[in-house]
């Protein structure tokens, strides 16, 4: 492997970059309550600024789906779930779980088709949580679980065999023949 010494790009966020992560974006977050996506290029593409609401602490950890359009990031007590909408194209938080007395999200995990996240506590925990945008069944025979906007688990419910389905555009319609 062989790593070059000189940096070609260089991002400057607003504080400590405890929570770092690389998908369709770049993610940084730190203590200042600012979730920041830049381009690779170093500009920086969105942000959301949670620095006004005291229930928010410094964010610890964060990591991208294997898509790279969802992201979880660790607070105190909750994380975030943001979602990279292409047709706008913008990111969009679509989720933050709140747990109580649940302290500082330490790791998060993602299983490797999309389908869970495991999130660790500073108290030692680890647990698991299915993560989708939308589940269905099609005629009692198949359950489709959108766990991003281009990636589709297609379950037979008889069997539990299953398939995940992957596109570079976002899947609008399956047709089961």
């Amino acid at each position: 492997m062989h790593l070059e010494t000189k940096s070609k790009t260089r991002i400057m966020h607003s504080t400590i970059p405890n929570a770092l992560a690389w998908g369709q974006h770049i993610l940084a977050a730190g203590n200042d309550g600012v979730v920041a996506f830049y381009e690779s290029s170093g500009d920086r593409f969105h942000h959301f600024d949670y620095s006004k609401d005291e229930r928010v602490k410094e964010f610890t950890c964060a990591s991208f789906n294997a898509t790279g359009e969802t992201c979880v990031v660790g607070n105190f007590d909750r994380f975030y779930a943001f979602n990279f909408n292409a047709k706008r194209p913008t990111w969009d938080e679509i989720c933050c779980k709140k747990i109580q007395n649940y302290y500082s999200v330490t790791s998060v995990a993602w299983k490797h088709d999309g389908s869970k996240i495991g999130i660790g506590s500073l108290c030692g925990s680890v647990d698991i949580f299915d993560v989708s945008l939308k589940k269905s069944r099609y005629k009692g025979k198949f359950e489709f679980t959108y766990v991003s906007l281009s990636q589709v688990i297609v379950r037979r419910l008889e069997g539990q065999q299953r398939i995940v389905l992957k596109s570079q555009y976002e899947i609008s319609k399956i047709n089961v023949y």
